[in-house]
């Protein structure tokens, strides 16, 4: 089965097909003509998500999926969480390294949600990895605030793992959503 993700990143689509090997299920690009959507400003990510993921269907008319992901600092109250992309473009990650070691606490986790709209009802699927920040960016395979987020399983950032090991990190919540969409096509 062939379903559109509605990404302009093609990293992004690409490490979800990679969390999806096994599964029949591809995902492929939106069509290049169709304008980035617009995203609403709320602090719920699903609520982000099924926006986007309506606003997409909209000149589509056919089922696709969206995904949200965000850096949530505990010590912060969950920030920058939805917020993620803006402020690691305004600010920048070590910003957000150093808001959070002088906060005293450092435990964060990455978030994805993604939403499977097909015109009707949104289905969510969202999952969690848990770490912390580093005070100094470690890696080279990623920007942002993976150099600083050290995921707990591991001991290493998210730019210090290869594709393959960061793709695991995703997989939980895409390989959710191919279990569900194999469940409702039956």
């Amino acid at each position: 089965m062939k379903l559109t993700y509605a990404t302009t990143n093609p990293y992004k689509l690409a490490g979800a097909n990679r969390a999806l090997a096994g599964y029949d299920l591809e995902l492929v690009p939106l069509d290049k003509n169709l304008p980035d959507v617009p995203e609403i400003q709320s602090d719920d990510q699903a609520e982000v998500a099924i926006d986007k993921a309506r606003k997409y269907y909209e000149p589509l008319q056919r089922p696709l999926v969206v995904m949200d992901s965000g850096l949530f600092v505990e010590s912060l109250g969950g920030f920058p969480g939805v917020y993620t992309k803006y402020i690691i473009d305004t600010i920048g990650a070590a910003a957000v390294a150093k808001l959070a070691a002088d906060s005293g606490a450092t435990d964060a986790y990455t978030q994805r949600t993604v939403v499977y709209f097909d015109g009707q009802t949104p289905q969510i699927f969202t999952s969690k990895v848990h770490g912390k920040l580093t005070s100094v960016p470690r890696g080279d395979n990623s920007a942002g605030y993976d150099l600083y987020f050290e995921v707990a399983q591991t001991g290493k950032t998210a730019a210090e793992m290869p594709d393959s090991e960061k793709a695991e990190l995703a997989a939980p919540v895409w390989c959710e959503l191919a279990e569900w969409l194999a469940k409702t096509k039956e």
